[in-house]
């Protein structure tokens, strides 16, 4: 786990680590071949290293294969109080860390405002994403597999917090107003009706 003291050199060996890793892991695929991968903590950030999915992407594609990109978000104030109090700072961003993944707590460095996060976010999406899902496992996982034509696997429930989490009301609604003005909140409602027909049966009126 990276914490804030973490340095910044540290962490630019990591990404470039991830980086060297994914050049050789998406080179010289074998016929009917899936390999897996995952960008985590401390990897490179999506907004600044998108010129990186597109060369991904298209080495995968030149060998004749295919390449399924998924994300899952969780719901943003389910997130944010999962990580009040078991990290060391006190606010969690599905949106910042979608974006800017920075595990020395550096978030939106260039001060951009939340519409223009949101705009951003939605078009990473668009671009990059083949499988997106905000909390539903069920989805995700059918999708994951229609792609790939994998067999379904009972998964053992793991990486859970069996503590209790307690919160004040005020501590809720402080969280929830931060996420508003972060622009979670306008993010996730977004993602909701582009990928899972959120309010579709508001569309005839």
């Amino acid at each position: 786990m990276w914490k804030k003291h973490s340095s910044r050199q540290a962490q630019e060996k990591v990404r470039q680590s991830f980086i060297d890793g994914m050049d050789a892991h998406v080179s010289n695929l074998g016929e009917q071949e899936w390999r897996a991968g995952q960008v985590h903590y401390a990897d490179p950030p999506l907004n600044t290293s998108e010129h990186l999915w597109y060369k991904w992407r298209s080495t995968v594609e030149s060998q004749g294969c295919q390449m399924i990109n998924a994300v899952m978000f969780r719901d943003p104030l389910n997130q944010a109080m999962a990580q009040y109090k078991y990290e060391e700072y006190r606010r969690s961003s599905v949106l910042d860390y979608f974006l800017y993944n920075d595990a020395i707590g550096l978030q939106n460095p260039s001060n951009a405002t939340k519409e223009k996060k949101v705009q951003r976010g939605m078009e990473l999406l668009q671009r990059h994403f083949d499988v997106v899902s905000v909390g539903d496992h069920t989805k995700y996982m059918n999708e994951i597999l229609n792609y790939t034509g994998w067999k379904y696997l009972d998964m053992p429930y793991k990486n859970a917090y069996h503590k209790s989490l307690d919160f004040t009301k005020k501590e809720v609604e402080a969280l929830y107003k931060a996420l508003v003005r972060n622009g979670d909140v306008d993010f996730i409602d977004a993602v909701k009706l582009r990928y899972s027909g959120h309010l579709s049966y508001l569309s005839g009126i």
